[in-house]
């Protein structure tokens, strides 16, 4: 945790920081990240960062629990829990990709905690980012599969696990890089991904996801389903 320093400078300061340092680690990632660099950058002497956090690898730590709050907030903090999955899956793709696209910093500071030398770090934030979506992706699967607007049939956590893979991967590819360029090879993606590109490509994406959860009519089901699984 930060020293109480940090809430006693005014906002438009520290937010500037928690800025500058969430774009700087993400540029440069943890090790390349000089203090230095950062205090200029942030407007701030060097030796003040150091009245407000003990070291780099806390400020890093910071920053990220920093930004996966705010990409809570912009994607779950207008949604409304009454809402049916098929519609919460729209605002979450739809709010993470307007997100996205104002902070990419953040997206990249997520999946730069899953590579190399980052263990001791994705061990704490990991488990607080995925407990919440897990948990919530679960409990609207099984209230929707109760009212019977969601198949019967459905494995409840590897649903809830393929939702979130895909909008993982969906989020990280567009911010430009590997997983942009996956994107365009398997869309065959030629021009800009812009708003109106990105809009409906959320379309299609969550349509999928859609039939995937709606319910099968009996006239759609297997000969071996139908028949009571008989052959």
């Amino acid at each position: 945790m930060p020293k109480n320093t940090l809430y006693k400078i005014a906002t438009d300061k520290r937010e500037r920081l928690l800025r500058e340092a969430a774009r700087m680690f993400a540029e440069r990632g943890l090790n390349q990240t000089d203090m230095a660099a950062l205090a200029a950058r942030a407007g701030i002497a060097k030796g003040s960062l150091y009245n407000y956090f003990d070291s780099k690898e806390e400020l890093y730590l910071y920053v990220c629990r920093d930004g996966l709050e705010r990409s809570r907030q912009a994607v779950y903090g207008t949604m409304d829990p009454a809402w049916d999955v098929y519609r919460q899956v729209d605002h979450i793709f739809r709010n993470g990709a307007a997100f996205v696209a104002d902070h990419p910093e953040y997206l990249i500071l997520y999946t730069n905690v899953a590579s190399a030398g980052m263990t001791r770090f994705s061990e704490q934030l990991s488990r607080e980012v995925e407990n919440y979506t897990a948990d919530h992706l679960k409990q609207v699967l099984q209230r929707d599969m109760a009212a019977g607007i969601v198949r019967d049939d459905l494995d409840v956590n590897l649903a809830a696990f393929a939702i979130n893979s895909i909008y993982i991967v969906f989020m990280t590819s567009l911010v430009p890089g590997h997983f942009q360029i996956r994107l365009r090879e398997y869309l065959e993606i030629t021009g800009e991904l812009d708003p109106p590109v990105v809009t409906t490509l959320i379309d299609r994406t969550t349509a999928m996801i859609h039939r995937m959860l709606r319910p099968i009519r009996a006239e759609e089901r297997p000969q071996t389903l139908r028949r009571g699984g008989a052959s």
